[in-house]
């Protein structure tokens, strides 16, 4: 019996279908095109965005999604420079504003907010002790996450000490982290959802300073070639089950 998600994407791509069939005929030059779809995603998403993949390409067999992660900032400049690309999550709205001749209709999409990570066992309990003796790291000043820990950090003026580095990504402070590089890094709650046998978080008290507003896009390019699988990728990614799965993974929708 086919699970609840399986049927709503079904339904979801249906009629669409049947609609390019019969007016556009899905001419042979076209037709790699119209079976994938090529996305650029924060570095954050990586295991979300995979999963919900997995799930959709098992949905419908013959349709690829081609993810590549980075830094907001990164992927942006990639597509200002010609970067041929579906769909964009970007982790800020400036990353998604810098594209808008591409993506010219983004939606707010998810809340995620920086917090201090800490392996279990660690002796850290509050933002006061990144003045203690240890080394900890975060994002660089111009990337997402970066910026959410310089306006957090700033906010609470509770510590004194420096970062030993600046991360290019997300995903690179991260896995420094886990690795233990470092005794403690400013990254997303929802790394440390995604790791709850090896890492806890200790909060900021602006939480606000701390959030950052992730935005999504639909490409002209994808819009233009009349993309259907990208279309409905990008509808299910905004969809409810979705939604639903980010939310359990320490994102918080948004409208």
């Amino acid at each position: 019996m086919k699970s609840r998600s399986f049927a709503r994407l079904q339904a979801l791509a249906l009629a669409p279908c049947l609609t390019i069939t019969l007016i556009i005929g899905a001419p042979a030059a076209s037709a790699d095109t119209g079976h994938s779809v090529t996305v650029f995603a924060a570095s954050s998403l990586t295991k979300v965005y995979t999963a919900l993949a997995s799930k959709f390409q098992a949905a419908f067999p013959g349709v690829t999604v081609r993810i590549s992660y980075g830094s907001s900032t990164t992927l942006a400049t990639q597509i200002s420079a010609g970067a041929p690309v579906d769909i964009f999550a970007s982790a800020d709205v400036p990353d998604m504003s810098a594209v808008t001749s591409e993506f010219p209709s983004p939606k707010n999409y998810l809340l995620n907010q920086v917090v201090i990570a800490v392996p279990k066992n660690s002796p850290i309990t509050s933002e006061a002790g990144l003045n203690s003796k240890v080394t900890w790291l975060q994002c660089g000043h111009t990337v997402p996450c970066g910026i959410a820990a310089d306006a957090a950090l700033k906010s609470d003026g509770v510590v004194t000490s420096s970062p030993v580095s600046l991360e290019s990504s997300d995903a690179n402070a991260l896995a420094k982290l886990l690795a233990g590089s470092v005794d403690a890094a400013v990254v997303y709650k929802s790394d440390v959802i995604a790791n709850p046998t090896k890492l806890r978080a200790i909060s900021f008290t602006d939480t606000a300073a701390a959030s950052t507003q992730y935005q999504i896009g639909l490409s002209n390019q994808a819009t233009t070639l009349k993309n259907h699988w990208a279309q409905t990728f990008f509808s299910y990614l905004t969809g409810y089950d979705a939604r639903k799965f980010l939310a359990a993974n320490g994102f918080v929708p948004t409208k």
